[in-house]
C-alpha cells in the first residue's frame, strides 16, 4: 500500500510540474517588462490618450497625459514575444467600435526591459507620423558615484540628425560631442548608446549636426541610468527646448 502511494504521489507530482511548464510556456517571458512615455504632439488640443496593451487598458482614468510615464516609476511585467499595443483619443478606448489612432505590433525579447515611445505628429503622415516604438533599455547599474545617460529622439520638429553634449559647464567651446547624430525615431548610437559619467551637475546641450546650440538643460544626478527623451511641443508647432529626464534605474 505504502509502495502504491508513494508511485500515485511521485506520477501528480510529474504531471503538475508538466503542466506549470506548458502554463509559463503560454504566457512568455514573466521578466519581461515595459513602460510607456507619451511624446505624441497634437495640435488640437487633446494631450491625453488611452492606450491598451493586447486589448486591456494599462493607462489611468483621464489617460495618459503628454510627458508622462505609464507606470509612473519603474516598470510593468508583459509576456515576451508578439504585443498588440493600441493608443486612442481619452475616453474612448472601451467603447465598442471605436478606432485607434495608432496600432502598432512590437516584438520584445524575454528578460528585457523596454520603453515605449509614443511619438510623432498629427499634423504629419509618413516617418513622423503618430506611431508607438519600443526601445530596449540597458539597465545594469553602473558602480556606486557613476550615472549614464542616454537620448531618444522624438521631435519630429528638430532638424535631424542632432549632436548631443552632455558637459559640466554651460558651454561647449571646444568640447566633443557625447553623442553624434541621433536621427528623428532612434536612440543615441554613435560612440554609444549610453555614456557613463561620475555623478554631479551637468547640462545638455542639444544641436545641430554642424554644431549650432539648439537648446541646453540641466541637470543633477546621484547615481542610476536615465533616458532623456527629446520632444515636439505638444500642440506640435515646434520643439520642444526641455528634454524629459526618465529615471530608467536608481
Amino acid at each position: 500500500m505504502s509502495r502504491l502511494f508513494k508511485a500515485l504521489s511521485l506520477a501528480l507530482a510529474i504531471a503538475a510540474l508538466g503542466l506549470l511548464g506548458i502554463f509559463a510556456a503560454s504566457c512568455g517571458s514573466s521578466s519581461t517588462q515595459y513602460r510607456v512615455f507619451n511624446a505624441m504632439s497634437n495640435p488640437n488640443a487633446t494631450f491625453a490618450f488611452d492606450v491598451t496593451v493586447n486589448g486591456g487598458l494599462v493607462t489611468p482614468v483621464g489617460g495618459l497625459g503628454f510627458g508622462s510615464s505609464q507606470p509612473s516609476k519603474g516598470y510593468s511585467g508583459i509576456s515576451s514575444g508578439s504585443n498588440t499595443i493600441n493608443v486612442y483619443q481619452v475616453g474612448t478606448a472601451t467603447t465598442s467600435g471605436a478606432d485607434p489612432l495608432v496600432t502598432s505590433t512590437l516584438s520584445l525579447s524575454g528578460s528585457n526591459q523596454y520603453t515605449v515611445v509614443l511619438m510623432g505628429n498629427s499634423q504629419t503622415r509618413g516617418p513622423t507620423g503618430w506611431a508607438a516604438q519600443a526601445f530596449p533599455d540597458n539597465n545594469a547599474l553602473p558602480p556606486s558615484g557613476d550615472i549614464e545617460f542616454r537620448v531618444i529622439n522624438a521631435a519630429p520638429n528638430l532638424p535631424s540628425p542632432v549632436n548631443i553634449y552632455i558637459v559640466p559647464t554651460l558651454s561647449i567651446s571646444g568640447a566633443t560631442p557625447t553623442f553624434t547624430g541621433v536621427a528623428y525615431g532612434q536612440p543615441s548610437q554613435t560612440p554609444t548608446e549610453y555614456a557613463t559619467l561620475p555623478a554631479g551637475q551637468y547640462y545638455v546641450f542639444v544641436t545641430t549636426s554642424s554644431g549650432t546650440p539648439l537648446f541646453e538643460q540641466g541637470y543633477n544626478e546621484t547615481h542610476g541610468i536615465f533616458t532623456l527623451v527629446l520632444t515636439d511641443v505638444q500642440d506640435g508647432f515646434t520643439f520642444y527646448t526641455q528634454p524629459w529626464l526618465l529615471t530608467d534605474v536608481q
